[in-house]
């Protein structure tokens, strides 16, 4: 019983003093060491893809604890200042707290990181690997249409058409599976 005892009072004082904030920061803490050591195992990808992907998945986590930590607390300052009661302040402050946290990472982080990880990647000679493998944009894709109003071939060219562009069919006859 001793064990069980341990463990109901370890939870118990977990929950009481559980603050949003530092539940973020350990996701982010274990992301911060998990993802680029996960990506460094991949044999798949080359070296070079691999050290600029770690680096920055790395570098992201160690923007975002700071920021977790610091929107967080301001958050929860302001809902103490905001109100007096000291049960529903508390509760607040936890909410308040959650906002905050949330709005790191909305905001605050994907602002700080386009801010800041492209200028350190490229002071420490890092440059993002050159993309080998996608596919190039045809340079002058056409798309024909038939349109309702007089059944012509209409050829259309542009930058934004694909391949997998939609084709305006007359609907006609019986149809089965779709095209």
């Amino acid at each position: 019983m001793a064990f069980n005892e341990f463990i109901q009072r370890t939870c118990k004082k977990l929950g009481e003093n559980n603050k949003p904030t530092y539940v973020v920061m350990a996701i982010a803490a274990v992301k911060g060491i998990c993802r680029p050591l996960f990506t460094m195992m991949d044999t798949t990808e080359s070296p070079e893809t691999k050290k600029y992907t770690a680096l920055r998945e790395g570098l992201t986590e160690a923007i975002a604890i700071p920021a977790y930590w610091a929107c967080g607390e301001l958050a929860g300052k302001m809902a103490k200042r905001m109100f007096s009661d000291k049960g529903l302040a508390k509760r607040a402050e936890k909410n308040m707290m959650f906002i905050g946290v949330c709005a790191a990472a909305l905001f605050v982080i994907p602002g700080v990181c386009s801010a800041v990880i492209k200028p350190m990647m490229d002071a420490i000679g890092l440059k993002a690997p050159d993309q080998k493998h996608a596919p190039k944009p045809a340079e002058n894709p056409q798309l024909t249409v038939i349109t309702p109003a007089n059944n012509r071939l209409t050829k259309l060219t542009s930058p934004y058409t694909s391949m997998h562009a939609f084709q305006n069919r007359p609907q006609s006859g019986l149809r089965v599976g779709g095209l």
